[in-house]
């Protein structure tokens, strides 16, 4: 062997190492930008209260000296010292109660991108694995994240809430789906253990979970009928790693804080604001046998129409706009407890009127996907001043938050790349011989992730652009990974793979 070809061959390795550094590295600060550029993280109304209730629970747990009485609250639902709120996740408020305790919440951000970046490089690196010729992982990853930077994606890194974890589970799940018969038992673990922390961090993720197991169940035979029943078991799984999780909160709260956990009546407050259950009640009130009477009681006290929007009704506290929080806290806890019952019987009285609110609000749900939601206002600012976890500066604005007019700008251009997406993606999964099957249904499995998104949030909850702009990255990501996998040929037919120890 001659010193040149010697020399390549010792420094080619370091190269190729080089190389995927740094598309890693522009991985990360795709997903990075938008807090670089505001300056620090983004954040919600609910961001206090997430780690007001972490921190409840590290007191709870003695991790944490108990908080001076009359501090400002500890996560409990209002009025009642023996409930506690189960609408926000148990354990991602310990997460960011944890990481605030330093001044280190801004650390979430690392989180949300580490995930981001672990649930695109999953799926391209099984792909890379299957299909000849074989593309680089490392740009796999970073191309695709540089295009969903182009969207939602950077913002929903900085902000700190759970919102990113809703894409990362549906990345996970699409995965599975369609690769889980072909992944190594480490690359299935490391799925698993990343979509049950997607699924736990938010109530919503778990709806979501549940959702697309029966969508798993019949795409994974489609593709092959070799262990066809490997890929919906699998994320059957992580939607009971979601519901075991809601179980032992339960028990925790009974057990060590004496409490019992409550829900926000999301599903009660939607049938009333769109008609259905306001009939309802209207036909059958007052009936001592359905607690939700009480609520149209208290609905009652103001002919002000905007009582009777589902935001309203769950948080406002006036007289003119409020409702349920002006309820007794046993009518509440009542009518919390009745939603999923006070649904059937709405959902019988009248079926049609019903179907067509939740598809209307699935619909709406999903043309709504503007980043304007993760931008913080005064309102928040004035609302989290008194929190910490952010350092010296607590909760303040950023540059992106000095003047908003940008919004103006951004929101048409990221609706263009939303529509140039998916109509790509229609092209690359409906033109024969454009992508494989396999890459063709991970496509199709993010789309109805994607569905199920907007009919959770819009549909059961309240349609709102934070819910559609954390998932509508999937769709320059998808349509990015698939364009680089056009002229492939896959590996099955010339070495089956077998699943390594």
């Amino acid at each position: 062997m001659t010193d040149d070809a010697a020399a390549f061959k010792l420094t080619d390795p370091r190269r190729e190492a080089l190389r995927s550094g740094l598309w890693y590295a522009a991985a990360l600060a795709a997903c990075l930008v938008v807090l670089v550029l505001n300056g620090k993280p983004l954040f919600y109304f609910d961001t206090g209260s997430y780690i007001d209730q972490g921190e409840a629970a590290l007191r709870q747990a003695g991790l944490l000296e108990r908080r001076v009485p009359g501090a400002p609250g500890a996560g409990h639902a209002p009025g009642a010292d023996d409930t506690v709120n189960g609408s926000r996740s148990a354990v991602f408020s310990v997460v960011m109660a944890a990481l605030a305790q330093g001044g280190n919440l801004a650390a979430l951000t690392l989180l949300n991108a580490l995930a981001v970046i672990i649930a695109v490089w999953l799926p391209a690196r099984i792909a890379a694995r299957l299909y000849c010729p074989p593309r680089p992982v490392a740009a796999l990853v970073g191309l695709s994240l540089i295009a969903a930077a182009t969207g939602s994606l950077p913002f929903y890194v900085a902000y700190l809430m759970p919102d990113t974890f809703a894409p990362v589970l549906l990345l996970v799940i699409a995965t599975l789906t369609v690769f889980a018969r072909d992944m190594k038992p480490w690359e299935v673990i490391l799925a698993l253990l990343l979509g049950v922390f997607a699924v736990v961090s938010h109530l919503s993720h778990l709806a979501i979970a549940l959702l697309l197991v029966p969508v798993s169940l019949v795409v994974s035979p489609l593709l092959a009928r070799r262990r066809w029943w490997l890929p919906p078991l699998l994320v059957a799984l992580i939607a009971a790693g979601g519901i075991a999780e809601r179980s032992l909160f339960k028990v925790a709260a009974a057990t060590v804080g004496d409490s019992e956990v409550v829900y926000n009546p999301f599903l009660t407050a939607r049938l009333i604001e769109d008609g259905p259950g306001l009939r309802f009640l209207e036909r059958n009130c007052p009936d001592a046998s359905i607690a939700t009477c009480a609520l149209y009681d208290a609905l009652s006290l103001s002919d002000d129409p905007w009582r009777l929007t589902a935001t309203h009704i769950i948080f406002e506290d006036s007289r003119r706009l409020g409702s349920f929080k002006l309820m007794t806290p046993e009518d509440q806890r009542a009518v919390a407890q009745e939603q999923v019952p006070f649904f059937l019987m709405v959902l019988k009285a009248l079926p049609a009127r019903t179907v067509y609110a939740f598809a209307h609000n699935t619909m709406t749900q999903v043309a709504l996907f503007r980043v304007d939601m993760t931008v913080p206002t005064e309102r928040m600012i004035a609302k989290l001043s008194g929190h910490k976890g952010l350092g010296p500066d607590g909760f303040s604005g950023g540059r992106l938050t000095q003047d908003t007019g940008w919004l103006a700008v951004v929101t048409p251009i990221q609706g263009m790349i939303y529509f140039l997406s998916f109509a790509a993606l229609l092209v690359l999964v409906l033109w024969p011989g454009f992508a494989t099957p396999y890459l063709k249904a991970l496509a199709i499995m993010l789309v109805l992730g994607i569905l199920a998104n907007a009919f959770v949030c819009g549909g059961i909850s309240q349609p709102a652009t934070r819910y559609g702009g954390r998932v509508i990255w999937l769709l320059p990501m998808a349509a990015t990974l698939l364009l680089m996998f056009t002229e492939t040929v896959s590996v099955r037919r010339v070495a089956p793979l077998v699943i390594e120890p």
